[in-house]
């Protein structure tokens, strides 16, 4: 499936493969959103990136290069649901952000999502090799990368999930298990929301899957992401009903 970026109301899994060649950019994007007010709109982010060069590349084509990958990955454009809502929750939980850039990093690119079955299956504590992400994207992409592409998608994946915190260290990464925070919460059951699933349901996605929710754990974790105020939970006997007037308002 593929995400227009021409149509704001569309929702769909990305088919981008950034991740073939660099990495989903966390440290980038927290000093771009740094310095670029909640409330600007696009052209503001292409004018720190490039004309203003505040993540500091030594040429403008570097700059443009840089900027062009963050756009891919993360929109930077309020009129794109998935920006403007990771952006108000983005001062929420300052820890919470390698995550919410995780997930929409997640949604637009297929390579990360093919490799995250690497980690997703992984014990807490064990090792998780380049070879084991490499493996993990050859299912899916095996016969439309070539094998030299295919190990960068290794190491550059690996990188990506140390951005995030699910996998810790350098030459040897481990499976870290990644705090549940309310606002990463919040961000995931959106995304769920707007793929069409509703109640509970909104953390059953694979979305929610990088939250490492234990399972059962779904109505309490959006309790916790209510009692914040990021997201409105309502619970009737065995209805429950979950909104998003918060997000949806940022949107508007």
């Amino acid at each position: 499936m593929t995400l227009s970026d021409s149509d704001d109301s569309s929702f769909e899994l990305g088919s981008l493969r950034t991740t073939a060649s660099h990495t989903i950019g966390i440290p980038h994007l927290v000093e771009l959103l740094r310095i670029v007010p909640a409330d600007a709109d696009h052209e503001r982010y292409r004018d720190a990136a490039i004309e203003e060069n505040v993540l500091g590349r030594p040429t403008l084509t570097g700059r443009q290069r840089s900027f062009r990958h963050l756009r891919e990955l993360y929109f930077l454009d309020p009129a794109r649901r998935e920006f403007s809502a990771m952006r108000q929750l983005w001062d929420v939980e300052p820890d919470a952000r390698p995550l919410l850039a995780g997930i929409l990093a997640f949604t637009r690119d297929g390579i990360l999502r093919a490799s995250f079955h690497a980690v997703k299956q992984s014990p807490i504590g064990s090792v998780v090799t380049s070879d084991d992400l490499t493996k993990a994207v050859s299912v899916e992409y095996g016969t439309q990368l070539s094998d030299s592409t295919l190990g960068k998608t290794g190491r550059n994946t690996g990188a990506c999930w140390t951005q995030t915190g699910h996998l810790a260290g350098r030459a040897k990464k481990i499976r870290q298990k990644v705090q549940m925070f309310p606002a990463a919460v919040a961000y995931a059951a959106y995304l769920g929301h707007l793929s069409g699933n509703r109640g509970v349901s909104v953390l059953e996605t694979p979305w929610s899957a990088l939250l490492d929710i234990p399972s059962g754990a779904e109505l309490e974790a959006l309790r916790a992401a209510h009692t914040q105020g990021l997201i409105d939970l309502l619970v009737a006997g065995n209805v429950v009903d979950v909104s998003f007037v918060r997000l949806d308002g940022a949107h508007r």
